[in-house]
């Protein structure tokens, strides 16, 4: 008899109309949900996990708030992960030789799903999940899905990771369950073979990385592609203002954004007005900081997030710290939900760049910075960014749109040592062109930016 699909089974169906119904729920009723979530999960963790234990006892009656809990990031995780876990038959050696062996699509003791994150900060960790807390990821896909008008009938093309071992493969994987037609693609295969497979299947919702929708919609406007989704959504990489007018320049179509971790699941996506994503609040508590973690103000960008997942008692995350720069929306959508909005991603920490100043020393950028002077060049396909000693190296990727190399590279240039200058940095620069850039193995992700070797 054959398997139904997750995504129809009874239990995702009840989360799907739970997540759904509380859409327009009043704030406080959401808040009140997260705090009773919150302090049930404290309950549950601290008597079965050696960790939060060692917590307690070391804060004496106790934490009293959530701020009195310690810090993690990925590498506590990694160290002492035997001792956060609470099931006692789970190991990080157990987990590993699992994962090396039988991969993410079987489940661990038949009712573990196992997920190593992408790496794109460079550190790798681990993560597991129960089958009630894969099944409300499901849901949750389901839920931005409707949000786009998606339904089961939809053609729907998503374009991720080619690698089984990244969420995003496994999430398409499950939109593709019901729709035998939809194109298996992923993020490393040939814009020409996308292109052909697309042309193909005609999607009326595209999602992918926002690099490759911009890939996309170059071909678009170039006549090469011949589709008309009503809606894209972008997923993994930060969505810059130009890939989303790009967009809806070849399609006439809104770019839907998203904001997920592996650790996390997904943490919030954009309503219809497109201005910023929805926090999914009931399910998680997320906390924007400064360098010192204390909380900014809201529409303060901060240096890190600290984000407690309320749905994972497996393996529980409480302030579990990613290096995004974001900031909180400093008012209410005017769509009406209740959950808060995230106004701005500005990437990871990692993305920063230190370089020579004119005053001397060193000064530090946020790459995002040279994202748009070099997007709005539609020559271009592709860059990445190096911060050398000497100052900046970028290489770029250039489509036939270009035109001449030299003309295309003296362009580029221009528009980075203006911003340079800008920005009061010394406009040393060396620009190449080259045939491809590294992506991240596991998860496709396009790197932005590299660290010399």
């Amino acid at each position: 008899m054959p398997k139904t699909p997750m995504s129809r089974q009874p239990r995702t169906l009840e989360f799907l109309a739970a997540l759904t119904e509380r859409e327009k729920w009043p704030r406080d009723r959401l808040l009140a949900l997260q705090r009773e979530r919150l302090r049930k999960m404290i309950a549950y963790v601290v008597p079965r996990s050696p960790y939060y234990r060692a917590v307690l006892k070391a804060t004496g009656n106790g934490p009293k708030r959530l701020q009195d809990f310690p810090i993690l990031n990925k590498s506590i995780v990694m160290a002492e992960f035997d001792r956060i876990v609470t099931d006692p038959q789970i190991n990080r050696a157990l987990v590993e030789t699992h994962l090396a062996e039988k991969g993410p699509t079987v489940s661990l003791f038949g009712k573990y799903h196992v997920f190593p994150s992408g790496g794109s900060t460079g550190t790798r960790s681990l993560m597991i999940y129960d089958r009630n807390a894969r099944l409300l990821g499901i849901a949750n896909t389901l839920r931005w899905l409707g949000g786009m008008g998606v339904t089961e009938k939809t053609r729907v093309t998503g374009i991720g990771a080619a690698t089984t071992i990244h969420v995003s493969n496994q999430v398409f994987r499950e939109i593709r369950n019901g729709r035998p037609d939809a194109p298996a693609l992923d993020v490393t295969m040939p814009v020409p073979q996308l292109v052909k497979a697309l042309n193909n299947y005609r999607p009326e919702v595209l999602i992918s990385y926002p690099s490759i929708l911009r890939e996309l919609a170059l071909e678009q406007l170039a006549g090469r592609l011949s589709i008309a989704p009503r809606c894209c959504s972008s997923v993994s990489e930060t969505l810059s203002p130009e890939v989303r007018r790009l967009a809806f320049d070849a399609w006439q179509a809104p770019i839907i954004d998203s904001y997920a971790t592996t650790e996390t699941g997904m943490i919030g996506s954009e309503c219809a007005e497109a201005n910023g994503m929805h926090l999914l609040e009931e399910l998680m508590i997320f906390e924007v900081v400064d360098e010192d973690y204390r909380p900014v103000p809201l529409g303060t960008v901060g240096e890190r997030v600290l984000v407690t997942p309320l749905f994972n008692p497996v393996l529980p995350l409480i302030r579990y710290e990613i290096t995004d720069r974001v900031a909180l929306a400093a008012e209410p959508c005017r769509c009406g939900r209740p959950h808060w909005r995230l106004a701005t991603i500005q990437g990871r920490r990692e993305e920063m760049l230190d370089l020579p100043a004119k005053a001397g020393g060193l000064i530090r950028i946020a790459s995002v910075r040279f994202r748009d002077p070099l997007l709005l060049n539609p020559g271009l396909r592709q860059f990445q960014i190096e911060a050398r000693p000497q100052g900046l190296h970028v290489r770029v990727l250039l489509g036939p749109e270009a035109g001449d190399p030299t003309a295309a590279l003296q362009s580029l240039r221009r528009a980075i040592e203006a911003e340079l200058d800008k920005v009061g940095a010394v406009p040393i620069m060396t620009i190449e062109a080259v045939d491809s850039l590294e992506r991240i193995a596991s998860s496709g992700k396009a790197r932005l930016v590299v660290r010399p070797t």
